[in-house]
């Protein structure tokens, strides 16, 4: 038997949403150029949330009607047809999506709400709803800076001193989107998905787990005193770091143990370094097929016949993330949005042959 963690609230309330919504549909040219727009917003209020309470009153969480958050975007689809001949035809769509959402409130006395969190090391990484802030934003430790310059601050080891709870920023994208390219030859076709995103933060533990471990290219890489950084610092060895002291507030550039820089320090402590942008430009799916014409099928009971060959994640056309992380393909844990890359299996790129026959 288990003691339920859970306070529940005989008083809880339904959630409650308001939203508006106004769009247009329009053609032209015959239908070969259309145009799909629409613009809404929506609040939503009274959110069922558990929220944190003190463990002296026998539970760990309360159950609470709070919040009000406004969600304002548009969708745009646009069609059209730039050739269209006897022997050639080319039919494009291009979907985008941009969505801002705010927290107006959340619970008397209570600004920030946590919706996610990850821990490693004794660090952790959340992810938080805070009033007056756009949804979702990444909160973790990194790099204590310098006032008037920026620069990051080094202790009296010449390593960077830590900071908790900074703001790198919210985990959704300013847009997203997809176009679409039909292209019909006689009998064949050719057909290619794009897909793509601008904006949004995400952190790597694969990035940060890779430095600290030893087998990412930095750890072994060759310093300007054309030695091995791995090398000890009396044969000229080391990282080298720049920044400025906290005690002196001087300009510090030293050469520093590699294996303590990237293994205890930003390896652990700073993740400054593994968030990352997620835009990204993917081609998601490639196609080319075949259709026997109906002078083929006529003596037979098919009506129509498409041969075709496909490939699914053929191709990263361009990421602004590290080689090797596919921000397109990311964890949400246990928040709605996707928001961390833990070294999960990536989607796959695969190749397969379609039949399709019409009776």
């Amino acid at each position: 038997m288990t003691v339920p963690s859970t306070l529940r609230n005989p008083n809880i309330k339904p959630s409650y949403a308001n939203s508006f919504e106004a769009g247009v549909d329009i053609k032209f040219l015959d239908n070969r150029l259309g145009l799909d727009a629409t613009y809404y917003e929506q609040v939503n209020k009274n959110q069922i949330l558990p929220l944190q309470i003190s463990p002296a009153s026998g539970h760990s969480n309360a159950v609470i009607n709070a919040g009000r958050i406004s969600n304002k975007g548009i969708e745009i689809s646009l069609t059209g047809t730039p050739v269209q001949t006897n022997g050639f035809e080319w039919n494009t769509t291009l979907n985008l999506a941009s969505n801002k959402g705010m927290v107006n409130e959340l619970y008397p006395g209570l600004t920030s709400y946590q919706l996610d969190a990850n821990s490693y090391s004794s660090q952790t990484v959340y992810l938080f709803s805070n009033v007056g802030e756009p949804f979702g934003q990444l909160i973790g430790p990194g790099y204590k800076r310098d006032s008037a310059t920026g620069k990051i601050l080094l202790d009296a080891n010449n390593l960077p001193i830590q900071q908790l709870n900074l703001n790198f920023g919210s985990v959704v994208p300013k847009f997203t989107g997809g176009f679409l390219n039909s292209f019909k030859i006689f009998n064949f076709d050719l057909n290619a998905m794009i897909d793509f995103q601008k904006g949004g933060k995400f952190f790597s533990w694969s990035q940060m787990l890779a430095v600290k471990s030893g087998q990412e290219e930095r750890t072994a890489a060759i310093n300007d005193n054309g030695k091995n950084v791995r090398d000890p610092l009396a044969d000229g060895g080391g990282y080298k770091i720049e920044g400025i002291s906290a005690s002196t507030k001087q300009p510090v550039s030293a050469y520093v143990d590699a294996r303590t820089y990237f293994r205890n320090n930003i390896g652990t402590r700073i993740y400054d370094e593994w968030v990352y942008d997620a835009s990204y430009i993917k081609l998601r799916e490639l196609s080319i097929g075949y259709s026997l014409g109906n002078r083929l099928l006529q003596k037979t009971s098919i009506k129509a016949l498409r041969l075709a060959l496909i490939a699914r994640n053929p191709y990263m056309i361009w990421q602004k993330a590290p080689k090797g992380v596919d921000p397109s393909e990311l964890s949400s844990g246990s928040a709605s949005i996707s928001w961390i890359e833990k070294g999960e299996l990536q989607t796959v790129r695969s190749y397969g042959i379609s039949l399709n026959l019409t009776f």
